[in-house]
């Protein structure tokens, strides 16, 4: 089931401003970055103690969204603000919420790397995703 969470998403029209922000102001430091030039996508993770941040930067979005979702392969992925859960096994944890009449906005997926997601929002419409790290 849920063990931490994992990161919290912030969803930025001027990437570059919120890095220099985060890292600049705040102090954290840049742990990740990812670059999905196909859909547009650059995300930079920042983390500060243990805690991360995912500023994610898409292209071509003329003002804030609140539901703006990407197509990765034959899945669709909300990219929206969210907060994240680490979890240890995916699949186990999407079952047993599925026994507890959870709705998932996206079943399972499996990224470049091998990291593993999974979405659903919580009753009043916040976008939670699951995430499962590869082991190291």
């Amino acid at each position: 089931m849920i063990r931490s969470i994992d990161h919290i998403g912030i969803l930025t029209d001027n990437l570059q401003e919120s890095i220099e922000f985060y890292t600049g102001v705040l102090g954290f430091s840049i742990s990740a970055k990812m670059e999905m030039d196909e859909i547009g996508l650059s995300i930079v993770f920042v983390e500060k103690n243990g805690s991360k941040i995912e500023l994610m930067g898409l292209k071509n979005v003329p003002e804030r969204a609140e539901d703006i979702k990407i197509q990765l392969g034959d899945r669709v992925l909300p990219i929206n603000d969210h907060i994240s859960f680490s979890v240890d096994d995916i699949e186990a944890t999407v079952t047993q919420l599925k026994g507890k009449n959870v709705t998932f906005e996206m079943d399972p997926i499996e990224l470049e790397g091998g990291m593993k997601l999974a979405c659903l929002k919580d009753p009043g419409g916040v976008l939670i995703e699951l995430v499962e790290h590869p082991p190291e």
